[in-house]
């Protein structure tokens, strides 16, 4: 029999003893409830197959948020382009106002070739005691200012109307001009004496008293819109004319088409319109031209000004 004792008296054997493997058992079991907690712990954060990767909705919701962070962006960018641009703009080009738009109590400032024109705003009321210019062409007649006495008009015949002499070049070469494109127009009024006036004042209110049933006192404040008191009128001065048939219909036509390109040229201007029904106190008379030069006529147009504020105009730039 094999003695296999040790040296210490112990049997050997390939045996592990019981109480060792006890021990290691214990051990095996505690790592691997350990080991199993943790996967748990890991699975509870991170579902299987998913440790790295983010839920595809919480990815989704991040790309909205960046979606809308962006595009507020984009749109504060924006707003403050057209801002900016805007700003430019409006430096760029400044209002401009008429004087029938703004207040009469305000100043008037007229930039023009270099030149700045502050003065009062005109208005009915504007001209006691109005000086004549000495350019006869700018003579001002209206409501408040008469013919002056001193007036003399040399009569020249055009389609049997009588006007000023000082007109009938100008006038003459328009109408041919006119003719050349197939435009036509023709001299229904020219030249009125104060008696002329007077007659035609009261035809105008004995017919509204008749036909629209008006006291005296409605048909003259009615009839003084269009037609001038006697010694009041610019038809005095022979440098006006009415043309065709004088009526409103008439700023419908090729001929006030070619007028409103054209007169100035040849020195006439369209006297009552409807932006300064304000300041000369007579309605749109798209018929009525007035006579003052070619230059004046241009100035006038450039300037945007009716007679009363271009003499005005003048008078502050020390033309007498």
């Amino acid at each position: 029999m094999t003695n296999d004792r040790n040296e210490y008296g112990w049997r050997e054997s390939n045996t592990i003893p019981r109480s060792r493997t006890r021990l290691e058992g214990f051990a095996k079991r505690e790592n691997s409830g350990k080991q199993r907690k943790a996967s748990r712990e890991i699975n509870h954060i991170f579902p299987k197959g998913q440790e790295k990767a983010q839920h595809p909705a919480q990815k989704g919701s991040e790309r909205r948020a960046a979606v809308v962070i962006i595009s507020a962006a984009l749109l504060c960018i924006a707003i403050v382009a057209i801002a900016i641009w805007s700003a430019g703009q409006i430096a760029m080009n400044p209002a401009q106002e008429t004087m029938a738009d703004i207040q009469l109590t305000r100043s008037q400032k007229e930039v023009q070739g270099g030149q700045e024109w502050t003065g009062s705003l005109v208005s009915l009321g504007s001209f006691e005691n109005y000086q004549q210019l000495s350019d006869p062409l700018l003579v001002l007649v209206n409501d408040e200012v008469p013919i002056p006495d001193s007036w003399q008009v040399t009569p020249a015949f055009v389609d049997d109307e009588t006007v000023d002499n000082r007109i009938y070049q100008d006038l003459s070469a328009m109408i041919e001009a006119a003719e050349r494109e197939n435009v036509w127009f023709w001299i229904a009024s020219g030249y009125r004496s104060v008696e002329d006036q007077e007659r035609i004042l009261s035809r105008e209110i004995e017919n509204h008293m008749r036909d629209d049933n008006m006291s005296e006192e409605e048909a003259r404040e009615l009839s003084l819109r269009t037609i001038a008191r006697p010694g009041y009128s610019e038809h005095h001065t022979g440098l006006v004319i009415d043309l065709n048939d004088v009526s409103d219909n008439f700023e419908e036509t090729v001929a006030y088409q070619w007028l409103c390109q054209h007169g100035a040229e040849y020195g006439f201007v369209q006297r009552y319109r409807s932006d300064k029904v304000e300041i000369t106190g007579i309605d749109n008379e798209s018929w009525h031209y007035r006579y003052v030069g070619p230059e004046h006529a241009k100035k006038m147009n450039e300037l945007n000004m009716c007679l009363e504020e271009y003499v005005l105009y003048l008078k502050d730039q020390g033309i007498t």
